[in-house]
């Protein structure tokens, strides 16, 4: 009884929160606070994260009309082979930077909403595979692209990189799918949107607002997500239990800070509605 109650009051939480970032939109236009302030400088440069693993900060993007920060993470494989996770914007000084840290093969679409900045990189390095989540291929925006999609990511690594780098998907309801990757090397657990860790302190008042209210400051799983993740309760649990027990010590998101140390800990504190 207390579980459905629960669920039902995360659904409802989705709901009003939905409201709330439809009213905000206006407001958050209107604020002052400088793009400068949003991001995580340097941008658009690999910034060593551990052995054999860099994050890139850009943006800040735009996502429901507000602007957020947005981070790639750059795994690089035993042989000099470079995995690009959610790609953020190329630049030339960007591309030159990888490639004295290894050659870009691979290119990571780990959610259907991370793919914008796809067809950058594929124009600067045609010969890397691009891989995508099950779904990502069938959304009309990305059939209009053309977006080349090479292969798809699934409950398991590919040979590719199977030996150094686990992998697995979680999966909600209303189409949210989102592959996680565990990078032995450094224990790192890289994440996309299944966390959000926004500093309000860096965004601007509406959207300060509405990323406290959806839970999306507070390095836990945000409203949105979680609603979708209930609604295939099942499956989700499993996946998520599969990432924590790789005992990260770091954790990475695309939006918000870094969980630098007792990274399972924090995953599980993050999840403990669901699991």
């Amino acid at each position: 009884m207390k579980e459905r109650a629960n669920e039902r009051a995360t659904l409802l939480g989705a709901g009003a929160a939905l409201g709330l970032i439809g009213g905000a939109l206006f407001l958050t236009r209107g604020a002052a606070r400088d793009d400068a302030a949003i991001v995580y400088p340097p941008l658009d440069t690999p910034k060593s994260l551990g052995d054999d693993i860099w994050i890139v900060d850009s943006g800040p993007i735009s996502a429901l009309g507000f602007k957020l920060p947005v981070r790639m993470t750059v795994m690089r494989l035993r042989d000099g082979s470079l995995i690009l996770h959610s790609p953020t914007r190329h630049t030339a000084a960007l591309g030159a930077a990888l490639d004295a840290i290894g050659t870009v093969r691979h290119i990571v679409a780990p959610t259907i909403a991370h793919w914008a900045y796809l067809e950058e990189w594929q124009r600067a390095y045609p010969s890397a595979t691009c891989w995508a989540v099950p779904g990502l291929r069938d959304r009309r925006a990305v059939r209009d692209a053309g977006l080349r999609i090479d292969a798809e990511l699934g409950e398991a690594a590919p040979a590719d990189w199977a030996d150094e780098i686990r992998q697995g998907l979680v999966r909600g309801g209303a189409g949210f799918e989102e592959a996680w990757f565990f990078h032995a090397a450094s224990r790192t657990l890289v994440l996309t949107d299944l966390i959000e860790n926004l500093d309000p302190g860096k965004l601007r008042p509406a959207a300060a607002a509405v990323m406290r209210a959806t839970l999306a400051t507070r390095g836990t799983c945000a409203l949105h997500a979680r609603a979708a993740l209930l609604l295939n309760r099942g499956e989700a649990v499993a996946a998520i239990s599969a990432a924590i027990a790789t005992e990260p010590e770091t954790v990475v998101f695309a939006h918000g800070d870094i969980f630098r140390g007792r990274g399972a800990a924090r995953v599980r504190q993050a999840f403990d509605w669901l699991l």
